[in-house]
Formats: C-alpha cells, structure tokens, sequence
C-alpha cells in the first residue's frame, strides 16, 4: 500500500484554519497557542505511507505554541510507533522530567508510549519525519529506547544521507507506484538502522546486509554530487569510500548496471535535461557537457548519439520544435 496526502491552510478560509490544524493532529497531541494567532498563520504538509512506516515533511509560519502529549492521551490513544524528526530550527522536547535542546539540523527521537512537551517558538519553521514501529528495525527495543529524548546529529553521516533520502522521497511522491512501497520501506529503514546503530555503538551492530544496502546508497549520493567532476570514476569512487575496486564491483553486481554505466547515464539525463530546459537555450551544448563531465565536446556527441539516436543538437532541436513530447 503507498498512499500520499497534502495539507495546505492556504487551501482554507483564515477563520477554518486553526480548527483544521487541530483534526490534523488528532488524538496524538494537543496544541496550546500561546499569544495571538494572526492571519500569517500558515502550514503545509506532505505525508506519504508505505503501510508500516510513514515519512513526511512541514513547513510553514506558525505562532508560538506548545505541542504537549499528555498521560492521558497516551492512555488514550497509543500506536506504539517510533518518531524520528529532522528539523531546520531551534527547538527543544521535554520527555519525563528530561529536556532536550535542538540546533538546526538536528534529528529527535520520541516513543508514542511516553509524554512530552515541544515548545515551537513564532516565525518560519520546517520539518522532515519518520515514523515506525520497533518492529520495523532489526535492533533490540531496549537499544533503541536510549536513544529517545536525545539530539542526534543531522549534519554528516548517516544522518545527512537520512535527511537527503527522506526529503527526496517526500517530494518526490507522486512519482511512485504501489508496488514500490516494499523497496521504498527497506531503503528507509536500512538508513535508519545505520543511523541509530551508528549513534548507539558506532555502527558496529549493524547488520551486514544493512550495512551493504547503505554503502550502496552513500556511494549513489556521492556519485550525483560529483557529476561534473570528470576525474569521477570507479576508481575515485572507491577510494572516497576506503574499498577496493573489487568491492565495488561486488556491491554492483546485482544492480541492473555497472557502476560506469550508472554513471554515464545520470549524466546523460541530466545534460538532456538542460538540453531541454528553454532558459539554457543559449548556452552552448559545449558548457552543457563540461557541465556534466564531458570535458570533450567529441566525446559527450559520440556517447549523447550512442544513447540517444540523436546528436545532441538535434536532440535539442526537437525538444524545442517540440515542447510537449
């Protein structure tokens, strides 16, 4: 089951919007608005779910406020689920008698089972989450409930590699099928697992076909933020990550291409994409390709009309006289 939701309170009449605020929310938490709500209240919300785990992503400009889960909601209303939310402002979560101080950037963890308070101070905020239950994770509950209450950084490791993944996938939503959903949960909670892990003991207690899975995927990253580098190779990619060639090529072995191949062709769709793009018509196809790491005009043409059946002129040309296709 994969199935994506939108809230937006510029949908609704000003007066609705408060009101509709709290139905999103439902029994999990109450909201105490502390001082005046004005008309800049607004708040936007993506949420997609693969059946066990939920992710999602808010922003918007909202009043001060105080987010409390009670003992008696808990009582209430428990689904026994994992929230681990990355967020881009100051903040703090008072979970029991603890209170934790977040820096942008930083990931939280709390436990549906335990009351907390999170005070959201006036102006712009932003949020990316996760939510699963225990279940989901291969690692023991109780490790897992060390980790509730504390900040987690954001910045680097898995936790950046988190935030990137989980932000693409969010936005990217409607691009998915149904029968996605299984690979898109077995990502994500392979990333996950290498986060906490990592957070818990260095990562040493993560299971190695976890572990495999998550290279697989820093190696991808690192591989788009470096396109335009044409030094970029299994060579260099191997040596950023401290394997050998022979290892890379293993971990590629079940992908549908080699790692070279991988590479050429996010290239490829990325120059056809400015190819394509009306406000790059004027830069030479030349730029377009050094842009891209083909530093050989010659080159970028022979590997372009290989792919494409068409040189990238003439692959422009049509994307002009024809803007729909």
């Amino acid at each position: 089951m994969l199935t994506t939701t939108e809230f937006r309170t510029d949908d609704l009449p000003a007066r609705e919007r408060e009101d509709a605020l709290f139905g999103l929310l439902g029994e999990k938490a109450i909201i105490e608005f502390r001082g005046p709500r004005g008309p800049g209240f607004r708040f936007a919300q993506r949420l997609l779910s693969t059946g066990a785990i939920s992710m999602g992503a808010a922003h918007g400009m909202a009043p001060s406020m105080l987010l409390r889960r009670t003992p008696e909601l808990v009582r209430r209303y428990d689904p026994e689920v994992l929230h681990l939310a990355f967020s881009t402002d100051h903040r703090s979560i008072g979970i029991r008698k603890d209170e934790v101080v977040l820096r942008p950037r930083d990931w939280s963890i709390v436990d549906s089972r335990l009351p907390y308070d999170i005070p959201v101070g006036e102006g712009q905020r932003g949020e990316t989450w996760i939510a699963f239950p225990y279940a989901v994770l291969p690692v023991r509950r109780s490790r897992i409930e060390r980790l509730v209450g504390r900040s987690l950084c954001g910045e680097s490791g898995y936790g950046a590699l988190l935030a990137q993944v989980l932000t693409q996938i969010v936005s990217d939503a409607g691009s998915y099928r149904p029968e996605d959903a299984p690979q898109l949960e077995t990502t994500v909670s392979d990333l996950v697992t290498a986060f906490l892990c990592r957070a818990l003991d260095g990562g040493r207690s993560e299971p190695a076909e976890s572990r495999r899975r998550n290279l697989i995927l820093r190696i991808r990253a690192f591989v788009r933020q470096n396109l335009h580098d044409p030094g970029l190779s299994p060579g260099s990619i191997a040596d950023a990550h401290h394997i050998s060639r022979s290892h890379l090529h293993v971990l590629f072995k079940d992908q549908e291409e080699t790692v070279a191949a991988w590479i050429r062709r996010q290239r490829l769709e990325r120059a056809c994409r400015d190819l394509a793009d009306p406000a790059m018509l004027d830069t030479p196809v030349h730029a377009i390709a050094a842009r891209w790491g083909f530093p050989r005009a010659a080159d970028f043409t022979r590997v372009f009309r290989t792919a494409r059946g068409v040189t990238p002129r003439e692959y422009r040309r049509q994307a002009r006289d024809n803007p729909e296709a």
